[in-house]
């Protein structure tokens, strides 16, 4: 792995790697089909690798049923680069660059930031030339100069950027409907085990991060393959298995309204009833009887 040598200084340390002249201290667009010093770098900044029909695709997930004309890695700060990439380009911006900025305020929209390899975008033809107009936005701007101007300029054209790979990891969903469809019958079979088993009464209700790594995801993933499928977060569809759960055991059983309670991980009956009610429009006492 190629060491840098001065993190505070991370971006003018990569171009130094590709032999590549620093046009801003806090954000460059590499060309990574240069020739580069070392295969790895552990990077201190946001970076955006876009790889042109890689070869090693399957490696970040790529299926049978998904696009092939270029793959879209995203990278936090701290995480491993891979730099060992025939073709292809590699968007680097420090956080400083977008504090106190509209791009700053929302990164944490751009959940796929903290998605693992695997779980990368893979683009039509048409959306990588989205992405490369893009990115020739950045690298017009960066060879424009630094004036007061080029911040917000810089700071609009990433964001766009990333409203568009939103979008197309939004296209990508729908292109998988029918494998996270399998996926989320084993998440329900992961709640209702969690559910069943008394571990809600021990722990509360469960998060995505418990469920993940059964499902080789990430919680981010699991979280945004959820939303798009069923329009729910992982804590409301948690929630909404929950309920079902005590209108089989009302049903189906002999336990009490307030063993249900316990067993479900409801602090009180009181509160399992207010959110029965509140879901089914009834107290479980009458939907047992009707």
């Amino acid at each position: 792995m190629h060491n840098i040598a001065d993190p505070t200084n991370f971006v003018c340390e990569c171009n130094r790697a590709f032999h590549k002249e620093t046009l801003h201290p806090l954000v460059s667009l590499i060309d990574m089909s240069a020739p580069c010093v070392g295969s790895q770098v552990k990077t201190d900044c946001y970076a955006v690798v876009f790889k042109h029909r890689a070869a090693d695709s399957e490696k970040y997930g790529r299926r049978y049923y998904d696009y092939s004309d270029g793959t879209l890695l995203f990278v936090t700060p701290s995480k491993k680069v891979d730099l060992a990439t025939a073709d292809g380009k590699m968007l680097i911006f420090h956080p400083t660059l977008i504090m106190y900025t509209p791009l700053g305020a929302r990164l944490k929209e751009f959940s796929f930031f903290k998605y693992r390899p695997e779980e990368s975008l893979h683009i039509s033809c048409c959306e990588e030339k989205v992405i490369n107009r893009c990115l020739g936005c950045i690298s017009d701007e960066l060879c424009w100069g630094i004036d007061e101007y080029s911040k917000t300029i810089i700071c609009n054209n990433i964001e766009l950027l990333l409203n568009y790979c939103r979008r197309f990891y939004t296209r990508q969903f729908i292109t998988r409907h029918n494998v996270n469809v399998e996926a989320i019958d084993e998440l329900d079979r992961l709640i209702d085990n969690y559910f069943t088993s008394g571990q809600a009464a021990a722990h509360g209700l469960p998060t995505a991060g418990r469920f993940a790594p059964r499902l080789g995801m990430s919680a981010e993933y699991v979280n945004d393959m959820l939303k798009n499928e069923t329009g729910k977060t992982v804590c409301e569809y948690v929630q909404l298995r929950r309920i079902q759960l005590a209108k089989e055991f009302l049903m189906a059983s002999d336990r009490s309204v307030g063993d249900i309670s316990a067993l479900l991980g409801f602090s009180t009956a009181g509160c399992f009833a207010t959110v029965f009610k509140k879901i089914t429009g009834c107290t479980p006492e009458e939907y047992r009887r009707n």
